[in-house]
């Protein structure tokens, strides 16, 4: 009896425990799932990183951080990347298919790589900086510090510099740059050559006192090795300022150098016809109206530009209209020249001169006008003529006889 009753006692215990076990799991649970962050237990949406998130580096540097944005859920997302924190007085760009971005489209558990480019002023002090950048997504961001410890005595990095890199000149000028790419590594570096060019522009490359042209070089390490650019702009380029990045990029390192053509504009007004025909039929004392076609063919600006005109004597020549505010490279505009011959002109060729005067350029065309008499007075010299014949040949007929 005393057996069965502790039996009983131990079975009516032993629920009790199972209780306080199973509660203390639960509660462990809930405490784990509190206290450590989500990304314990799954990845972020969107992360942004760099295989150098620490650099030694020299005052007036620039560096360029390769960047990847991940996106790990399984839906396409635009991720905005901004700049968090920078120390004062450092120039910063993103840079994504060779354009400044602030944002990239990133599919569905892919990612998308980028550039940051930091220039470090050359007064900078020695120290340990920080640059934060921040990737937000929808619901979800990421952010990346990357520490940068400047030294006076840093290891140089490669550089790409030039002599001259502001050079000037016409639409037809080409223009030449020598350009040297140091390379301050232990190794030797093959850099690939590009240049950034407006479209219609030609960018070639070739070594150092050679014309054959390159794609790519190689530099023996602590050496440099010189290169001429060449630039041709197109022969419609219009006068200005243009920069022409060139891009010296190895397995390692990308180097950047800014170039500079200034086009100086060319004057050149053309005056003709819109059917280059320089001739017309016109009777004394009536008007003419002949179309001319102004054309500014040079690339730069022609402004005030009037219409001026040599005739004969006693003729007329107005125009419609007399003066032209301005014409841009490659315009044309049509002018009407109303040219009248003295009222007693003879029948016969004369010429006229007219002219397009800028106060850069001016052109001028001949034009020859051929005089015919009026209808009107050839009908009554006709009447006339007939009338002397018909008094003649009444003369003859009556005091012939005799």
């Amino acid at each position: 009896m005393r057996s069965l009753m502790h039996r009983k006692k131990r079975t009516t215990r032993h629920p009790g425990r199972w209780v306080i076990k199973s509660f203390s799991l639960f509660a462990a649970v809930v405490l784990l799932t509190v206290i450590l962050p989500s990304s314990v237990f799954a990845q972020s949406g969107i992360t942004i990183g760099t295989p150098y998130p620490g650099v030694e580096v020299r005052p007036g540097e620039t560096i360029e951080f390769p960047l990847k944005v991940r996106n790990n859920t399984s839906g396409s997302q635009k991720v905005e990347i901004r700049m968090v924190s920078v120390p004062d007085n450092w120039e910063w760009t993103l840079e994504g298919g060779g354009r400044s971005v602030d944002r990239v489209f990133v599919d569905g558990n892919s990612y998308e790589n980028i550039k940051l480019n930091i220039d470090i002023p050359a007064d900078a002090k020695e120290g340990r900086y920080q640059v934060v950048l921040e990737a937000r997504g929808t619901g979800s961001s990421s952010r990346l510090t990357i520490d940068m410890q400047i030294k006076e005595d840093a290891k140089r990095s490669s550089e790409i510099s030039v002599e001259y890199p502001d050079l000037e000149g016409g639409p037809s000028t080409a223009f030449k740059f020598r350009v040297d790419i140091t390379n301050n590594s232990s190794q030797a570096q093959s850099y690939s050559l590009a240049a950034n060019v407006p479209r219609g522009w030609q960018a070639t490359f070739s070594p150092a006192y050679s014309s054959e042209k390159i794609a790519s070089i190689s530099v023996e390490p602590n050496k440099n090795q010189g290169l001429d650019v060449n630039i041709d702009p197109p022969d419609l380029v219009e006068a200005g300022e243009y920069t022409i990045p060139i891009i010296a990029k190895s397995a390692g390192e990308t180097l950047r150098q800014d170039l500079r053509v200034i086009i100086k504009g060319t004057y050149d007004i053309k005056l003709t016809t819109p059917t280059g025909r320089l001739s017309e039929d016109a009777y004394a004392g009536r008007q003419r109206e002949v179309k001319l076609l102004v054309s500014n063919t040079g690339s730069g600006d022609l402004a005030d530009i009037e219409m001026r005109s040599w005739e004969p004597k006693n003729w007329e020549v107005e125009f419609e209209p007399k003066e032209i505010d301005l014409l841009k490279p490659g315009e044309s505009k049509e002018v009407k020249a109303y040219i009248k011959p003295d009222s007693k002109a003879l029948a016969g060729d004369y010429v006229v001169e007219l002219t397009a005067a800028a106060p850069e350029d001016s052109s001028s065309a001949e034009f020859r006008i051929t005089v015919k008499t009026s209808t009107t007075w050839g009908l009554v010299g006709g009447i006339l003529i007939a009338g002397l014949a018909g008094g003649l040949y009444f003369i003859f007929n009556k005091y012939g006889r005799r």
